[in-house]
C-alpha cells in the first residue's frame, strides 16, 4: 500500500512516501481504507523527534492521528463496527504503532467513531484532536452563556473550533489573530476581534473570564492582567513547569492556570456533531494535499500559519 513513513527524525524531508506492507487485523481493531488526514502539531512534533523517548528510533515508521474513512474489516466477534461502515476517530500519537497516513490503517475500536451519513471525509478528519481539545478547553474553564471569553490565536486550528464553540454556548467572544485573518475571526462569530501586535490591540484594563490560548503563546506575565478574579486560563501547551507559575497566579491573584487537552469520551463527539448539525460549528479547510505531497503539507502545518485545519486526501 501507498504510505507517508518517517526515515529519521527531523525536517519535512524526513517524511517520504511509498510502498509499505498492509497492517493486519488484531484483536480488538478495524482495517480502515484511509480517505483523510489531517495534520496537527502533535504530528510534525512526532517527525521532529519531541517524542522519540517515549518512541524510539525504530524506522521506517508510518505516522498521522486524525483520520476518517471506511472499514476494510473488523475484529471478529466484536460488535459495533462492520466492513462498509463510515468512521473516524484519532490513533493516539504517543505510541509506537503505525498511524493514519496510509491506503489502509489499523486502528483500535476504542478509537474509532461512526460518520454521521452529513459528515464528508474532510470535515470528520479535522475534528479529533483540535476541536475536541477545544471543546475541552472551554469546559476546562467552565464557559456558560454570557461569560466574556478570549480566544488567542482564533484562526487556527484549535482556535477556530474554540471561537465557534464558546460562541455555541452562548459566550461573549473576543479573538486575537493577525491582522490578515481578523474578517475569518468575525466570520467564525467573534463579537470583538484584535490584533497581536500594531494598533489594534487588546486595550488596557480589559480583563475576561475565561482565555483559551488556542496559540500557546501568550506572555505568563499578561495573563494574570486579563483574566477577572476567578478566572481560568486553558491551553493544550501548558507544560510542566509552568504549574509553579499556576499556583503562584492561583495564591497571589486568585486567577487560575489549567492545560487544555484532548477528551474523547461519546458525549464530547456527541457535543460535535450536534454543533456541526445546527450549523454552529463548520471547519475552516482551506489546504488539501494528496498523501504524496504529505511532506507539502507538514510543511504547511508548521511554518505556513493555515488558517483552520491542513487536510491529506488519500
Amino acid at each position: 500500500m501507498k504510505a507517508a513513513y518517517l526515515i529519521s527524525y527531523g525536517q519535512p524531508d524526513s517524511l517520504q512516501y511509498g510502498e509499505m506492507p498492509e497492517p493486519v487485523l488484531q484483536e480488538n481493531s478495524l482495517l480502515v481504507e484511509v480517505k483523510a488526514v489531517s495534520v496537527n502539531p502533535v504530528d510534525w512534533k512526532v517527525r521532529k523527534g519531541v517524542l522519540k523517548f517515549i518512541q524510539g528510533s525504530k524506522f521506517p515508521r508510518i505516522i498521522g492521528a486524525d483520520f476518517a474513512g471506511i472499514v476494510k474489516e473488523s475484529a471478529p466477534g466484536k460488535p459495533g463496527f462492520k466492513a462498509g461502515d463510515r468512521v473516524y476517530g484519532a490513533i493516539p500519537a504517543f505510541n509506537t504503532k503505525p498511524g493514519a497516513l496510509a491506503e489502509v490503517a489499523i486502528a483500535d475500536q476504542k478509537d474509532v467513531r461512526l460518520m454521521p451519513d452529513w459528515l464528508s471525509f474532510e470535515e470528520a478528519a479535522s475534528l479529533p484532536i483540535a476541536a475536541l481539545t477545544a471543546t475541552n478547553g472551554l469546559r476546562r474553564c467552565g464557559v456558560t452563556k454570557d461569560m466574556t471569553v478570549l480566544v488567542n490565536g482564533a484562526t487556527g486550528g484549535v482556535g477556530h473550533f474554540g471561537v465557534q464553540a464558546a460562541k455555541a454556548q452562548g459566550a461573549h467572544v473576543t479573538a486575537t489573530c493577525s491582522e490578515e485573518n481578523t474578517a475569518l475571526a468575525s466570520e467564525l462569530g467573534a463579537d470583538l476581534v484584535f490584533q497581536y501586535s500594531g494598533e489594534n490591540m487588546i486595550p488596557e484594563g480589559t480583563q475576561f473570564d475565561a482565555i483559551l490560548d488556542a496559540w500557546g503563546k501568550m506572555e505568563r506575565k499578561k495573563i494574570p492582567q486579563l483574566l477577572k478574579p476567578g478566572g481560568v486560563y486553558a491551553s493544550p501547551l501548558l507544560i510542566p513547569w509552568t504549574k509553579i507559575q499556576a499556583l503562584i497566579a492561583r495564591i497571589r491573584y486568585g486567577r487560575k492556570f489549567t492545560s487544555s487537552n484532548m477528551r474523547k469520551r461519546p458525549e464530547d463527539y456527541n457535543e460535535l456533531e450536534t454543533m456541526m448539525e445546527q450549523k454552529k460549528l463548520k471547519p475552516v479547510i482551506e489546504n488539501v494535499f494528496p498523501l504524496s505531497q504529505s511532506s507539502e503539507a507538514f510543511n504547511k502545518a508548521e511554518y505556513g500559519k493555515p488558517r483552520g485545519k491542513v487536510i491529506i486526501k488519500i
